[in-house]
């Protein structure tokens, strides 16, 4: 059975460790929950969507890493708050949010 077949990439692993080292994954958590919620994952691929990573994190550098992480989940997250998906990024935004999610459990 074929539940989830995308895995992080390595760089994705070194922005969850320096996520969680700046206690932010929770944060991140809720920005991928919304992504996955917003349903726009099962739309047609580049149906553009919006997020507001600004109010999630009160650091430039916190809201950079986050962004560069969902990047590499093949979704373009712009500062503005728009967020564009590529190339069907699901299976790999799912993996992204299992992820964070285990590594927010663990982290209490």
């Amino acid at each position: 059975t074929q539940f989830i077949s995308a895995e992080l990439m390595e760089d994705q692993l070194l922005l969850l460790l320096e996520s969680l080292e700046r206690k932010i994954v929770s944060q991140q958590l809720n920005l991928v929950r919304t992504q996955i919620t917003l349903g726009s994952f099962q739309g047609e691929a580049g149906a553009i969507f919006h997020v507001d990573a600004g109010v999630l994190f009160s650091h430039e550098e916190e809201q950079r890493l986050t962004m560069e992480l969902v990047e590499l989940s093949g979704v373009q997250l712009q500062e503005d708050g728009l967020a564009v998906p590529r190339d069907q990024p699901f299976e790999a935004v799912a993996a992204l949010f299992v992820a964070l999610y285990a590594l927010s459990l663990l982290s209490g």
